[in-house]
């Protein structure tokens, strides 16, 4: 029996509203998702890659308009108890400069559609803080100190996956809520600016966050070249860190140009089911890591909204 499967993050509402792409020619579609057992596809409002020079706000809306295209229902209302049996999807944001710098913003996101998640930056500095590919310094903004407290109040998850280290202890000591990587590996695995260090993994934990393991090739291995095997390591290295309860993936899918031989595609989740059991993980923890992780803390982060 596969396990129902939550990934924390695609790039196909971008895929089809900004780049144009077919939605029967995306990665992520309604068949292989109920082929690959994913109750529950986080789909971002992806900023752009123009960053705050672009037109995200607007890109946002957009996508916003191409949600039915992708043809799984949108869960914008209160979370069910237990994960879906069939494919839904929920909204996340990355990029905080769709915003444009306004909590109005956030409101008006918040009354059309339900954010779960928002990534404070993606790779360029905006009027929140400083992306993790321009280096460890420089903290969060006036502005970033704002918005985590509404996020808070909005029981919004403060996503760190692309965010510097100053940016990312920023964010433990002054969000309510916990932080999580939706999609980011082991930095001392594979060295690149995207991916956690020790410490940071560990705060996470500590938190009771998450942590979605990617499947870029780039971020599983310095030379890109990756199989499931490589996925696996990533798990592996922070389930010795103590990760059980908060670890899961964030597939990144429509938004890599390359990805572990054997895991394509949303309906490729079995292999890689298959291969953590064959490493020896065992039905209860295949079940936290599957969806299970990632929906307690969805859970806990609408249980603890203010309004």
């Amino acid at each position: 029996m596969i396990p129902r499967i939550c990934d924390a993050h695609c790039d196909t509402l971008f895929a089809i509203a900004i780049e144009g792409k077919a939605p029967e020619a995306c990665t992520v579609t309604r068949e292989r998702m109920a082929r690959g057992g994913v109750s529950v596809q986080t789909f971002a409002l992806f900023c752009g890659r123009k960053g705050p020079q672009g037109t995200p706000y607007r890109d946002a809306l957009d996508m916003l308009a191409a949600v039915p295209q992708v043809g799984v229902p949108m869960i914008t209302g209160a979370l069910p108890d237990e994960r879906p049996e069939t494919p839904s999807g929920i909204l996340s944001c990355e990029g905080g400069e769709m915003l444009e710098g306004s909590l109005a913003r956030l409101d008006e996101f918040q009354q059309k559609v339900r954010l779960r998640m928002l990534a404070l930056t993606w790779n360029f500095e905006n009027e929140i803080g400083h992306p993790a590919k321009e280096g460890p310094k420089g903290g969060l903004k006036p502005f970033g100190f704002e918005l985590l407290r509404a996020m808070d109040d909005y029981g919004i998850l403060p996503d760190v996956s692309h965010l510097n280290e100053a940016g990312f202890w920023d964010v433990c000591e002054r969000a309510a809520l916990p932080p999580i990587a939706s999609h980011s590996d082991c930095r001392w695995l594979c060295d690149v600016p995207r991916n956690l260090r020790k410490e940071q993994a560990r705060a996470i934990i500590d938190r009771k966050g998450f942590i979605g393991v990617n499947f870029y090739g780039f971020f599983l291995k310095e030379d890109g070249v990756s199989a499931l095997d490589d996925v696996v390591r990533h798990v592996d290295e922070l389930c010795e860190l103590g990760a059980e309860d908060v670890l899961g993936f964030g597939s990144d899918f429509d938004g890599i140009e390359t990805w572990p031989e054997g895991l394509a595609h949303p309906g490729d989740f079995p292999a890689l089911m298959d291969a953590l059991a064959r490493r020896g993980y065992g039905e209860a923890l295949l079940d936290k890591l599957a969806g299970g992780n990632l929906w307690r803390v969805l859970k806990a982060a609408e249980a603890a909204a203010r309004h």
